[in-house]
């Protein structure tokens, strides 16, 4: 018996998310999962730029499950106030889903222990992880780390072993990059198993 696909509008910042998210549910018509995430860029994290994009998503999908699946670092920089209007967003706007510290962070998680931890050490010379570095700072070191990348691209497929390798990361309390969005994917996999 087919379990009814559970589909997820999921409003993040652009053409990265939206490529992760077309390979993941690559991954999940390959396997049969029933589940489905339909990317929606607000082109940014920006808080009004993502409240926007909500509302809009809202008004026109009554009935969907939506979701906002943003990067952290912005926040705690408190760049453009995004914090401030965070801590004050309307109670009709859901908790973000953050990835901790940027994206990129969040895709060194699928990958495997070593290339992790060497990215870590990357960050650390940073101190990246009390004062986020801005793409300028790290996309060029990212590249020798990750491969051919570039935003709009994910350079390695979402498959059963990145996926497990981002499991395992997320649960892995020593690691300090982790994503909200991976705790709800990994939630909603979990449920379906039910």
């Amino acid at each position: 018996m087919f379990k009814q696909k559970t589909i997820i509008l999921l409003v993040c910042e652009g053409p990265s998310e939206r490529a992760y998210i077309q390979k993941l549910n690559r991954y999940f018509d390959e396997e049969e999962i029933p589940l489905q995430f339909i990317a929606r860029p607000s082109n940014g994290g920006q808080f009004s730029q993502v409240i926007r994009k909500y509302r809009e998503q809202k008004r026109n999908n009554k009935k969907s499950i939506i979701k906002i699946w943003v990067d952290w670092d912005i926040y705690l920089r408190n760049d453009a106030k995004n914090m401030d209007h965070y801590k004050a967003k309307p109670s009709d706007i859901p908790d973000f889903l953050f990835s901790y510290l940027n994206y990129e962070d969040f895709l060194t998680m699928h990958l495997d222990s070593e290339i992790l931890n060497k990215w870590r050490l990357s960050c650390n010379k940073r101190n990246h992880f009390t004062s986020p570095s801005h793409s300028s700072e790290y996309i060029e070191e990212f590249v020798k780390f990750i491969g051919n990348y570039s935003k709009g691209e994910i350079p390695f497929e979402i498959n059963k072993q990145s996926l497990d390798n981002l499991k395992k990361h997320q649960e892995d309390s020593s690691i300090p990059f982790k994503c909200d969005f991976a705790d709800e994917l990994f939630y909603l996999l979990g449920a379906l198993n039910d």
